[in-house]
């Protein structure tokens, strides 16, 4: 391909060619046969075959949290037997950038690498590539453009925020609301045996023990705390804005993250999504990176249920505590689970006994902290 210059020089050449031939000048013959031998000279160097590359793209984590540091390392190895041309390398990053590089005359057998950082500040995929190479004449008359890799991408996942998780001891209203629950909880893991008290349940009694003691004996067993917890993230577009929507994926990712952490059988729900397993943390991350707004009402109760067991959370991430989904959620909820409502687009009321104010990341982290450990243990 000629570039500005190469036209110009094949302009200049046709001009000397008519000029010398209309006023019988042989100068200018002359000076038009070295112009054409020089953009000939031109064309067969950038055209000449390229050595053999091999280009090997690896990046530095290939799945980054939004606002962390990540890379992309390039290596390139000569694989030949001739030595390789300069080339000026340009690497698309995303849909507006880009990373040029220079690379250098290398000979044959020898590697080189570069690495370019790459951005992070927005969640979802961002492609890499494909690598092109660019080869220019010494005097920028022509270039051509060849691909040396393919391409790639970068999963930006969204950013997590510590959140404590409620336990028997937490001393927040969720907490202590979990404690009193959990006394009615026949749990799973025996504990000790005692006499039976009028008001305790008949299933907890123990006859074998009763007929060798002669007194009814109940079987203790060990209180447990949470067991289980449904996120549900509301995609619906109306009760966001942009903003709006991203912080109730923050919360979401965030909520999962914690009980993950925490070994609680976990599940995220949303429309057309139902994760849950051993890899629930990890699988959620992935989607929830390119999750977007949909027109869709969740219904955390479609693939059924993650088991019956023990105490549950429903947490629900949404725009407003008035969406249709909050109502479902509140519908659908079980005996032995306790609803969360994290609302991004609104400070909530006193309506609602579990309420988290999403408004900011910092408010979330703060409100969310306050329900289960207490506002005198959360510091700011």
């Amino acid at each position: 391909m000629l570039s500005r210059h190469g036209w110009a020089t094949l302009v200049a050449t046709a001009v000397s060619f008519v000029v010398g031939r209309l006023f019988g000048l042989i100068e200018l013959y002359v000076v038009g046969t070295a112009l054409a031998v020089v953009l000939m000279a031109a064309l067969v160097s950038v055209n000449r075959s390229l050595p053999t590359l091999q280009v090997r793209r690896i990046a530095r984590p290939s799945m980054v949290s939004v606002g962390e540091p990540a890379r992309v390392d390039i290596q390139v190895a000569n694989v030949s037997h001739r030595r390789a041309p300069r080339l000026q390398l340009w690497e698309p990053v995303g849909e507006r950038g880009g990373a040029p590089m220079q690379l250098a005359p290398l000979p044959a057998g020898e590697a080189v690498s570069a690495a370019y950082r790459v951005p992070s500040a927005r969640r979802g995929v961002l492609r890499i590539g494909p690598l092109r190479a660019e080869r220019t004449d010494p005097l920028g008359l022509c270039s051509r453009t060849n691909v040396l890799a393919g391409s790639g991408e970068v999963l930006v996942v969204p950013e997590r925020i510590p959140l404590a998780f409620p336990g028997l001891s937490s001393s927040g209203r969720l907490g202590e609301h979990l404690r009193m629950k959990s006394w009615g909880q026949t749990g799973s893991e025996f504990h000790s045996q005692r006499e039976y008290v009028p008001g305790d349940d008949l299933r907890r009694i123990n006859w074998k023990s009763s007929a060798r003691a002669g007194n009814l004996i109940v079987r203790e067993t060990a209180v447990e705390g949470v067991q289980r917890c449904v996120v549900v993230l509301d995609t619906l577009a109306s009760q966001y804005d942009d903003d709006g929507f991203e912080r109730a994926v923050v919360a979401a990712a965030s909520v999962v993250s914690g009980a993950v952490t925490m070994g609680i059988a976990t599940r995220l729900v949303a429309p057309g999504i139902d994760l849950r397993g051993t890899e629930v943390g990890h699988e959620s991350l992935r989607w929830l990176a390119t999750v977007r707004p949909g027109d869709q009402v969740v219904d955390h109760t479609a693939g059924g249920r993650t088991s019956t067991d023990g105490l549950g959370l429903l947490v629900i991430a949404t725009g407003s505590a008035g969406s249709p989904a909050v109502a479902a959620a509140r519908a659908a909820a079980g005996p032995d689970e306790s609803l969360v409502v994290i609302t991004t687009m609104e400070i909530p009321g006193t309506g609602g006994r579990f309420r988290v104010n999403g408004t900011s990341l910092t408010a979330l982290q703060h409100s969310w902290n306050a329900l289960v450990l207490g506002p005198s243990v959360v510091t700011v």
